[in-house]
């Protein structure tokens, strides 16, 4: 018996091993795929550029400045600081010169949305040849603004991991420690049990016999036992199918999402101590908002409407209200099913100002309805459960409230305060 615990100790030890060594492994794969992803989205997002510029060189087989301006300032709105470089080196049209031939005002919301920094420029320039044809028009530098937090993000994440398989692997051997010592214990009380029958057989003491065709032998039962049927183990319930504890390594998509959605969390509590705040004039600044958020729903039925009075302002981080209405807007378009409304509205609550989200949607479950707010909930859907979580960091890094009402069928009214300055 005392081998056999060494066995299963050291059986059990190997298979502790070898979880440990596959999540080192799975910790590489998953570095490794969030790093082809974000190459993948910055490829898709040069690639577009790239069509739009080789496509306005080519209707008169040179460059023209206010086209190109356009252009670059497009990607800035998708997240890319960029400069168009002629095939003789000259520079034709960069991020800073397109902003300059803006109106103030629509500069200011662009630099808001896109997020730029000052650690912005501090990255390195990729330069990708434009080419038309046989002929080099010439090339596109480009600049991937937040390479640093991805990157820190990357190395938080694979930190998480390896933290969290070596803690498994000492709880298990922990584990396993327990599970030999017990075993070893039962060993010792069976060693005194069996020498005691023992010592019946050789004093005479009546035993049970049973007969086979050479004779007579002992029974290994005493007197008045009887033989029972092993007690059968009972399944685990782990063993039963369950949707919410399928693996999750098979849906790579789903991966992607939580990878983006943690980043957007990291990015959310880092705001608390680093917010920039602006004067901002909310009609326009909620109408260029509410007008993205249309662009991401290109089919839809959905209406978005904007109440807000002209010059009405507060002094606010745009990027930390961008993200909270962003949010808010995309949950409601995608509550609501035909022909529905999103509607955003804003108004001057004595200090503060009174953001409020409408939708005319499926609303929220009531007992969902405490939750909603807390990490990786799910009450419906195929979200991830961190959106609404990054909205709550958000308003609390700007001092703010959020509430929300809901009523099954009808819809939901998300409604944040911010103070005015």
């Amino acid at each position: 018996m005392v081998k056999s615990s060494q066995r299963t100790f050291l059986v059990l030890l190997s298979v502790v091993l070898v979880a440990l060594f596959s999540g080192l492994f799975l910790r590489g794969m998953i570095l490794k795929n969030f790093q082809d992803y974000v190459e993948g989205e910055r490829s898709a997002l040069v690639r577009m550029v790239s069509s739009d510029l080789e496509e306005s060189y080519g209707k008169n087989l040179k460059w023209d400045r206010d086209a190109a301006a356009g252009v670059v300032v497009r990607a800035m709105r998708l997240g890319l600081l960029v400069k168009l470089v002629d095939a003789h080196g000259n520079a034709v049209m960069d991020s800073e010169q397109a902003l300059t031939l803006l109106p103030a005002d629509s500069a200011s919301r662009i630099r808001a949305t896109a997020g730029f920094n000052g650690d912005d420029l501090v990255t390195d320039y990729r330069s990708y040849p434009l080419i038309i044809g046989t002929e080099n028009a010439g090339r596109l530098d480009v600049k991937f603004p937040g390479t640093g937090r991805t990157d820190a993000f990357t190395s938080r994440i694979g930190f998480i991991v390896l933290i969290t398989v070596f803690l498994m692997a000492v709880s298990a051997l922990g584990l396993v420690t327990i599970i030999s010592r017990k075993q070893a214990g039962l060993a010792r009380k069976s060693v005194p049990a069996a020498d005691d029958r023992k010592s019946r057989l050789n004093t005479g003491s009546p035993v049970a016999v049973k007969e086979n065709i050479f004779g007579v032998e002992p029974a290994l039962s005493m007197p008045g036992d009887t033989e029972e049927e092993p007690a059968s183990i009972p399944d685990d319930p782990l063993d039963e199918d369950d949707d919410d504890m399928q693996p999750l390594a098979g849906d790579s998509d789903r991966i992607s999402k939580i990878v983006k959605g943690l980043d957007g969390l990291a990015r959310a509590q880092a705001l608390r101590g680093a917010l920039q705040p602006q004067l901002l004039e909310l009609s326009p600044y909620l109408n260029n908002i509410v007008e993205e958020a249309r662009q991401s729903f290109p089919g839809s039925d959905v209406t978005f409407n904007v109440e807000c009075g002209n010059g009405l302002s507060m002094t606010a981080d745009p990027e930390c209200l961008a993200g909270i209405m962003t949010n808010l807007l995309d949950n409601a378009a995608k509550a609501v099913k035909h022909n529905g409304t999103v509607t955003v509205s804003a108004l001057e609550k004595g200090d503060q100002i009174e953001f409020a989200i409408r939708d005319t949607g499926c609303g929220i479950r009531r007992k969902a309805l405490p939750h909603i707010f807390e990490r990786f909930y799910r009450g419906s859907g195929d979200g991830i459960g961190l959106g609404l979580t990054i909205v709550k960091e958000l308003v609390d890094a700007c001092k703010g409230t959020i509430a929300v009402q809901s009523t099954r069928g009808k819809g939901s009214v998300f409604t944040v305060c911010i103070p005015r300055s």
